[in-house]
């Protein structure tokens, strides 16, 4: 079985396994963020080290006026700095995002947030302890990607069985009421999609197994086409 963490891209069927999935627990949808996002940071990735090589650059030609012998190394110094920036930098973006992923199955809201290419934390939301889903757009950036943010309400706001943190710099603080999946581009069917699942969870449990799972952007012809390709699933 291929490591979870490690799939470029997802596709149905969705066949993987992530840590801590029970024998019965069927996977329905698994994401990403956006990765226009990973595009984004990466640019910034890009100026930065842009901005360190020509501030190296600058010196070195300042310096070879009176201190020749200083100039050559201290260009070398920038552009080995610059290069390792970029280097490092790049791998480490690329790799909290893939590795960062969020699952939706037949039991539960679950996403593994990693915070360095080493260490990662896991929030999860049972599907009983959802109170209701919501969907919206937040920011400049989320308004120009066309992307927009998941959000599903806990019931057990201070039980500590739903958990998700928002960061502002090094000011963090954990929100057991909310659930984000932020940066997705198909918000609104996710939403839906998930609120149609809670209410069979509620009514139709028995039959969750062969519940139709997400799959972007199939509607119309494609969905019928879907159906009768895999008669098995219903929704």
């Amino acid at each position: 079985m291929q490591n979870i963490f490690e799939v470029k891209e997802f596709q149905f069927p969705y066949d993987y396994k992530f840590p801590g999935q029970a024998s019965d627990e069927k996977i329905l949808f698994l994401l990403r963020e956006n990765k226009n996002m990973l595009a984004l940071r990466q640019v910034g990735v890009i100026i930065a080290a842009g901005t360190l090589f020509l501030v190296g650059l600058f010196l070195a030609n300042l310096l070879a006026n009176n201190f020749a012998a200083l100039g050559m190394p201290l260009l070398i110094f920038s552009l080995a700095t610059s290069t390792l920036v970029l280097v490092l930098g790049w791998w480490w973006l690329s790799t909290l995002w893939r590795k960062s992923i969020c699952v939706v199955t037949t039991k539960r809201l679950t996403k593994f947030v990693y915070t360095t290419p080493f260490n990662r934390h896991n929030l999860s939301l049972p599907l009983d302890q959802i109170v209701d889903t919501g969907s919206y757009t937040k920011g400049f950036v989320q308004a120009l990607f066309r992307l927009g943010t998941f959000t599903a309400r806990s019931s057990a706001s201070s039980s500590g069985l739903a958990t998700d943190e928002e960061s502002s710099g090094a000011n963090k603080r954990i929100n057991k009421k909310y659930f984000y999946i932020e940066n997705v581009a198909v918000v609104e069917d996710l939403q839906h999609y998930v609120a149609k699942l809670l209410d069979n969870f509620k009514h139709n449990r028995e039959r969750l197994n062969t519940f139709r799972p997400f799959i972007p952007k199939l509607k119309g012809d494609k969905r019928k086409e879907f159906m009768q390709n895999y008669p098995e699933y219903w929704s």
